[in-house]
């Protein structure tokens, strides 16, 4: 099937460094920003919190605790805009100290005790610094990688496609951290019990897929693919049907096929996590959209994005509007005052002429472009109607489950019809 191309606005982003950002002088941090059970709050109004710090966990299974990222006291615990949720959510508010106390929830292991772990103790160590999928999903990661025994891993799949057309996040740690996710992998493949290695990224990331190369080139039973991938292709299932040929059926998970696809900052930040002993609470976000300075910032999670703005001269009087997380999967925020959670790989801002220009709504004129754009041969604007009339039974039938969320309908539509999301919400 032919990937409807969607043009990469990356030129600035992608060659600029990674700058550390500022830590915030009040920290907003998100309860609940993983998929799966809720979080409790295990820090009250007043309390002093060091940086890593437990502050909320579940005793669930499918969840991910979450950490202070500043040293300071809990000022408030209240609600805040979520683009996790797209609602109000709540939230713990911490005032730095500018003491930066370290807190020491875990210990990290050397390289050298990697071959004797157990994989039960590292999955621990994954699930206590809080990792999930980082590249949208926000899956627990400890979750992801202990697969029901009857299912062996043959393939790890390391996804550095980051089709997203404005994201680079991904890209800068490719290039700057290159060594660092080779450990990531190394943890990976103890875990899985050492499947074979592909590394897939895109031919357009010219500076990082030499320092793949070199890094990654001789070790074992592992290959870097750097193809003409179009951005429906960063999904885990057609990815897998790009690299090894196979179509995983809709009832069927990845792990099912014996694969594994893991994102770039999650392999990173599982490398951070068992070496260094660090919980997840900072992450590289792309700052891009109509801005002066497209760049790549690590910031720490519950930074106000009005902070990151401000910090960068970005006036908000001719912004129009900004999405959180990718222009084609992430989601409008109303506020700026909403914080970076573990799932904001990127910051697009967009300016108030180019927002005037997009078109309103109209009927749907039946060209079908939807249909023959949809990377996973759905009918979005027969699911759609269904669900407008509505009639779940057809919708059910039209397998509006099997969305992917990826918004290649919404893109092609010359209506302007809100075939994306009005789909995944009825998922």
């Amino acid at each position: 099937m032919p990937y409807e191309h969607i043009k990469e606005v990356k030129e600035q982003a992608r060659i600029t460094p990674i700058e550390t950002f500022p830590d915030p002088k009040t920290a907003i941090v998100i309860l609940n920003q993983h998929s799966g059970k809720p979080l409790s709050s295990l820090v009250a109004v007043d309390d002093t919190v060091a940086i890593g710090q437990k502050i909320a966990s579940s005793k669930e299974r499918i969840s991910s605790p979450i950490h202070s990222p500043i040293s300071g006291k809990v000022v408030k615990i209240g609600t805040i805009y979520s683009h996790c949720s797209e609602s109000f959510a709540d939230a713990i508010f911490i005032e730095n100290d500018g003491k930066r106390t370290k807190a020491n929830e875990f210990s990290p292991i050397s390289e050298s005790e990697l071959g004797k772990a157990k994989s039960a103790d590292l999955l621990e160590i994954i699930h206590e610094a809080g990792i999930i999928g980082l590249g949208g999903a926000g899956f627990p990661t400890h979750v992801k990688l202990a697969p029901p025994a009857e299912f062996p891993i043959k393939n790890l799949v390391v996804n550095a496609t980051e089709g997203e057309p404005y994201d680079t996040a991904d890209e800068r740690l490719l290039v700057e951290k290159t060594a660092n996710l080779l450990r990531g992998v190394n943890v990976l493949k103890k875990i899985l019990g050492n499947p074979k290695v592909t590394i897939a990224t895109k031919v357009s990331k010219a500076e990082a897929i030499p320092k793949l190369q070199e890094v990654f080139g001789n070790e074992p039973d592992t290959t870097v693919v750097a193809g003409h991938f179009k951005y429906q292709q960063g999904d885990a299932s057609i990815l897998q049907k790009a690299l090894f040929g196979y179509e995983t059926p809709p009832t069927k998970r990845s792990y099912e096929m014996g694969c594994i696809v893991q994102n770039v900052a999650t392999i990173n930040a599982i490398a951070n996590a068992v070496f260094e002993g660090e919980p997840l609470i900072s992450r590289v976000v792309a700052l891009n959209g109509d801005i002066a300075q497209p760049k790549n910032l690590l910031v720490k999670i519950g930074t106000p994005i009005s902070n990151i703005f401000n910090q960068n001269n970005i006036d908000m009087t001719n912004i129009g509007q900004v999405v959180v997380g990718g222009v084609m999967m992430g989601h409008t925020i109303p506020t700026t005052e909403a914080p970076i959670t573990k799932r904001s790989s990127s910051i697009i801002a967009f300016s108030e002429s180019r927002c005037k220009k997009a078109q309103k709504q109209t009927a749907c004129i039946h060209c079908a472009k939807c249909i023959s754009a949809c990377p996973v041969r759905l009918h979005p604007i027969m699911i759609y109607k269904a669900i407008m009339k509505p009639d779940f039974d057809t919708v059910d039938k039209l397998w509006n489950k099997d969305c992917i969320g990826c918004g290649t309908c919404s893109y092609v539509c010359p209506s302007r019809i809100p075939l994306a999301s009005t789909i995944m919400a009825s998922r």
